[in-house]
């Protein structure tokens, strides 16, 4: 008879990196996804701040200040009759290193009023 729990066993130790590495790739992109919805969040927050607080000077210091409090990226601002704001960053990955593939953020929103009504749009 052959002992079926030995070949249990390696069939299990074979099959456990793979399993490992697919946890942390869902690891990784729940992160990423949580990462970009924070983001996304405080981009159209600061696009709504920028809008009702046109008047104000120094605007794109104050929006740069409010993102850089909760996003790591470089921002990019740009004010005229509409408010759009760009943030890009390279997100580091278990999986940069294994397999030499980058997860970059890159989100650009524009706000504008029409109707007195705030308009906020994903490029």
């Amino acid at each position: 008879m052959v002992n079926s729990k030995g070949q249990t066993l390696i069939i299990f130790v074979l099959i456990l990196p793979i399993l490992l590495l697919l946890l942390a790739l869902i690891w990784e992109i729940g992160n990423l996804s949580l990462t970009t919805n924070k983001y996304e969040t405080t981009i159209k927050n600061a696009i709504e701040y920028g809008l009702n607080n046109q008047e104000k000077e120094n605007l794109e210091v104050i929006l740069t200040n409010l993102i850089k409090a909760n996003v790591k990226g470089d921002v990019q601002i740009e004010i005229k009759n509409y408010i759009k704001i760009n943030v890009k960053q390279k997100y580091d990955t278990l999986y940069n290193n294994l397999f030499n593939h980058k997860f970059d953020i890159d989100i650009t929103y524009i706000g504008y009023k029409e109707n007195n009504q705030i308009i906020i749009k994903k490029e």
